[in-house]
């Protein structure tokens, strides 16, 4: 925010009073006067209503506002030593390049009128100043990154003497108490640590075991179940023209129920639900013939897996 104008010392904030401002407040209180403007009319409820002189420095809202915006801004000063070679521009060499001084022969003969005289000299100023002027903004720029150097170390300095600073004695008098074993952060070695390596060395062991004989187990299936798998086209049509043939459901035979099989659902039955399931699982179902092939399935099936066992291989599913 730019800085507040001081305003005059105890100037109200209403007209002066003159002779004029007299004959108008007298005009206000006669009948035979006209009625007054609306722009010289003060309602009650307006700050201005009771006039109320402003301090010399008056930081009010209404003091802000009578404030003019200050135009323009300041330019940012150009960074005339940004580049790397920026260490040489003080040098006579720099300058002589950068501002040559005339090397025709036209220049060298002397001058033929005050016009061109004074144009030389102009000229001459000019490589002058800016000799003087790169130099004078060298030096300055070597005094400002000496000022900030000097900042930042002494700021470093300061922060690493306040962070190794022991602890003052009025802040030990009056901390509160811990227990020296608290403060005690050191992370110390485990004494179990072997055996728990041990431990964990063998949990290893035995997931790879696990999973080296799992993936035994899948390729021996993948390869008993490889001689049903179709390689070739004929095959495959062979294969299509058993499923599609018009008589393939006939040939199936009768259903359960003791009728012809016309589709997948007579010859397989519906689809389990999650309550046949459980039931299966708990033995709870209420058929007897059912209770009989579900136990004689599960009999099967635990046969095969103890036959897997021994043989140390899959079998054909049953």
């Amino acid at each position: 925010m730019p800085p507040l104008l001081p305003r005059a010392a105890l100037m109200p904030r209403a007209t002066p009073i003159t002779t004029t401002t007299i004959a108008r407040a007298a005009a206000l209180f006669s009948s035979s006067a006209r009625r007054p403007s609306p722009q010289q009319q003060i309602p009650p409820e307006s700050p201005l209503f009771i006039n109320v002189p402003n301090p010399p420095q008056d930081q009010s809202i209404e003091a802000l506002r009578e404030l003019k915006p200050v135009k323009g801004h300041l330019p940012i000063p150009r960074r005339v030593f940004k580049q790397r070679d920026g260490h040489l521009k003080p040098q006579d060499e720099w300058l002589t390049r950068s501002a040559p001084t005339p090397s025709s022969e036209k220049s060298q003969q002397p001058p033929r009128s005050d016009i061109q005289a004074w144009k030389r000299r102009m000229a001459a100023s000019r490589r002058e100043n800016m000799r003087e002027g790169v130099r004078a903004l060298y030096s300055r720029k070597l005094s400002f990154d000496k000022r900030r150097l000097e900042r930042q170390t002494a700021r470093l300095a300061a922060n690493r003497a306040a962070m190794l600073a022991p602890e003052r004695e009025d802040e030990r008098l009056t901390r509160a108490s811990i227990n020296a074993g608290t403060l005690q952060t050191a992370v110390l070695p485990d004494p179990d640590r072997i055996e728990r390596a041990l431990e964990s060395r063998q949990r290893t062991e035995f997931l790879s075991a696990q999973k080296s004989e799992a993936r035994r187990d899948a390729i021996q299936e993948l390869y008993m179940k490889a001689r049903s798998f179709i390689v070739s086209e004929k095959e495959l049509e062979a294969e299509v023209d058993r499923l599609f043939a018009p008589d393939y459901w006939k040939k199936q035979g009768v259903s359960a129920s003791g009728f012809a099989v016309s589709n997948i659902w007579d010859l397989d039955g519906k689809p389990p639900t999650v309550a046949d399931m459980l039931n299966d699982v708990s033995r709870t179902s209420s058929g007897f013939m059912k209770n009989a092939e579900s136990e004689k399935s599960r009999t099967l099936k635990r046969q095969k897996e103890v036959a897997e066992e021994l043989t140390g291989g899959k079998l054909d599913g049953i």
